[in-house]
């Protein structure tokens, strides 16, 4: 359903709304679900087991809501992951919504804007969704409850051209109420450039450090980030992973928020992180140079926890004989089946092969067969474009060789 906007009266600087009692709320603060992605490094298996895991944190958050007693749940922004999602995962999500024991507040944002193909204005969407869930169609004020307003800033577009944000603040009054600004963007600090819908962080720490706001809750980067000196204007990040730790930090998390304003409030505004993933992409680089190197990988991969849930992006330098490749393609195999995902990070990834004479000779191969490793030795040792093709025959024949021995 969507939720009832105000015009709600501006107080004058200085005057209580209500009377002089303090003004004080706790909320949950999430962002970025993207129900819906697929992530193309995940096998079949791993894409259910994953798919699965962002259903729960959605649970969880419910869960989250209950033991933290907050009033509400903010979700700023791309919860779905694309406008043609599927009707089973919008049933799903607003099943579980339909748990929750408070509101919950879902703002578009660029993956699930309010365009006319938008997942909010969908048959399916109207039909499943629970009394407790309500979209911020509109830009403006929302009521929660007394002393309690929402500053709303929905994407009605994926490409809108203005800082969303920075319209509403424009437009707001002192008022002695708890605001809490639901927003969606990349703020300029973190992504310079020339795109107008661009959120300016001096804007929000004005915003926040004059009081015309409490606390400014934002989606669009999936890693949990304060913005600023205030402790008040944060990104959420994502609850479940969603890329490599190169890139993402701080995702698998929600927000707990508590802020007050007023006489007698407890504390002026606290954020308390949450974890609900299960899942880790990781990278791994290292630099190889032999057996004892092959062995020190082996250990690393050996100690990640909960491998059925955690993909490594491997990117190794150096050089190995034919017997080292052979049995690093041996162990690439064997946690390949142990991981969720397993691949090779090709960018940084440069493990040259060098064959030696003795490798072969190690081999005790005789007759036809000797004669062709020795010739594909020869090869394998030169610069010839050829030397590429002799090197992983060698290596094929390097694992034929012992998987019979």
């Amino acid at each position: 359903m969507t939720v009832p906007l105000f015009d709600l009266p501006e107080s004058e600087p200085g005057t209580a709304v209500g009377g002089d009692a303090a003004r004080e709320v706790t909320f949950l603060h999430t962002a970025d679900w993207q129900l819906g992605m697929t992530r193309h490094f995940l096998g079949a298996d791993a894409q259910h087991t994953y798919d699965a895991a962002r259903a729960d944190a959605v649970a969880e958050i419910g869960r989250l809501a209950a033991r933290t007693g907050a009033e509400f749940v903010v979700v700023c922004g791309d919860v779905f992951d694309d406008p043609r999602v599927s009707s089973r995962i919008i049933r799903r999500t607003l099943d579980a919504l339909g748990d929750y024991p408070a509101p919950v507040y879902l703002l578009p944002g660029n993956h699930d804007p309010l365009d006319a193909t938008s997942v909010y204005r969908s048959a399916t969407f109207a039909a499943a969704c629970p009394p407790n869930v309500h979209v911020l169609e509109k830009a403006g004020l929302v009521r929660v409850r007394d002393g309690v307003t929402l500053v709303a800033a929905p994407w009605t577009t994926k490409r809108p051209d203005g800082d969303l944000i920075a319209e509403q603040l424009a437009r707001l009054g002192p008022a002695d109420e708890v605001r809490i600004v639901v927003g969606h963007g990349g703020v300029d600090t973190f992504s310079p450039g020339s795109d107008p819908a661009r959120v300016a962080a001096a804007d929000l720490e004005a915003a926040v450090r004059s009081g015309l706001v409490d606390y400014v809750a934002l989606g669009d980067r999936h890693s949990a980030t304060p913005i600023g000196e205030s402790g008040r204007i944060w990104y959420a990040g994502a609850p479940e992973v969603t890329d490599f730790d190169h890139v993402e930090t701080g995702s698998g998390q929600v927000l707990a928020v508590t802020v007050g304003r007023g006489a007698g409030a407890a504390r002026e505004v606290e954020v308390v992180p949450h974890r609900v993933g299960q899942w880790t992409f990781t990278t791994l680089r290292l630099d190889v140079d032999g057996a004892a190197d092959l062995e020190v990988l082996r250990e690393r991969l050996t100690a990640l926890p909960d491998k059925s849930r955690t993909v490594v992006k491997l990117a190794l330098v150096g050089t190995l004989s034919l017997a080292d490749e052979a049995a690093f393609e041996a162990l690439f195999a064997e946690f390949a089946e142990r991981l969720a995902g397993l691949w090779l990070w090709e960018r940084h990834h440069d493990l040259t092969v060098v064959a030696d004479p003795s490798d072969v000779s190690a081999l005790g191969l005789q007759g036809y067969a000797a004669q062709a490793a020795d010739e594909l030795s020869a090869l394998a040792a030169g610069e010839t474009p050829e030397a590429g093709a002799a090197r992983s025959a060698l290596s094929l024949l390097f694992r034929l060789a012992g998987s019979s021995s």
